[in-house]
């Protein structure tokens, strides 16, 4: 199972409190460069959503984030800074929440994906390297963890079968250091310069940048780490919010590692670094 970025944020940022998606609407027509009308929004007050943080996370503007500086209950219209270059639209689909900004949560997605990047290992195919005449040291790719196979494509592009890839195959090995390289025994490897090198393994998990951006990591260990770490974020000295953010720490970080537990993956071939 894949989940987006903006999916993922969506999800944590209903656990952690009131939020809202959105469409905007023309009917009646409210759609400017700093303001949208959304007629669902008309039963809640003026100024019900003052300060929320939002985005657009589909549409002409996704990937903008925005603040909301006014809420009228009339057509449900919101009013936001800053203003875009160009009127919203309808495609332009939002999120808005209370108490956080899209920068937090999507920094605790990342931060939560990257404590399993060590065992939460992915599947990798890569072709980047080309052979170079009497080379055979090679700098690893970066996010590769482990290199099983290593195949030297053929006369025909693209074409990695058997052919003179039997010593290729065979004779390397990992030379580990600040820049982990690839070596191949001369004695036994000829590779041939132009040709690129497919290294099979496996690699650690990206983390997400674009809303678009896909993870195949369990959903619930991402959104209970991420929401165990926003707790922990919002620990401020003692009183009714300290308890209230350390117990729901507690609760969703227990949830977390119940969650990791299912998330290792034995790595396969040579470790590239340690």
């Amino acid at each position: 199972m894949t989940n987006t970025l903006y999916t993922l944020r969506q999800q944590l940022a209903r656990l952690m409190g009131e939020t809202i998606l959105g469409v905007p609407s023309v009917s009646p027509a409210r759609l400017q460069t700093d303001s949208f009308g959304v007629p669902a929004l008309a039963v809640y007050e003026d100024d019900y959503f003052l300060d929320w943080q939002g985005r657009f996370y589909e549409g002409t503007h996704k990937g903008t984030n925005f603040v909301v500086t006014a809420s009228t209950a009339e057509n449900g219209v919101l009013t936001f800074a800053p203003a875009l270059s160009e009127a919203v639209v309808v495609g332009d689909l939002f999120e808005i929440y209370q108490e956080f900004t899209p920068e937090e949560l999507n920094d605790a997605i990342n931060l939560a994906i990257s404590m399993v990047e060590d065992t939460a290992l992915e599947d990798a195919v890569d072709e980047s390297l080309e052979a170079v005449a009497s080379t055979y040291e090679y700098a690893v790719p970066t996010g590769i963890a482990y290199i099983e196979q290593i195949f030297q494509e053929e006369g025909t592009a693209n074409r990695y079968g058997p052919a003179d890839n039997l010593r290729v195959g065979r004779h390397w090995r990992m030379l580990r250091g600040p820049t982990p390289k690839i070596w191949f025994d001369p004695n036994y490897v000829s590779l041939t310069a132009g040709r690129n090198l497919r290294l099979v393994g496996q690699k650690r998990p990206s983390e997400l940048s674009l809303d678009a951006d896909i993870s195949k990591i369990d959903k619930a260990y991402i959104i209970y780490q991420a929401k165990a770490l926003m707790h922990q974020s919002r620990i401020r000295g003692r009183g009714a919010d300290f308890e209230e953010h350390n117990a729901q720490m507690v609760v969703a970080q227990g949830m977390a590692d119940r969650e990791k537990g299912r998330l290792a993956v034995p790595g396969r071939g040579q470790k590239v670094s340690f």
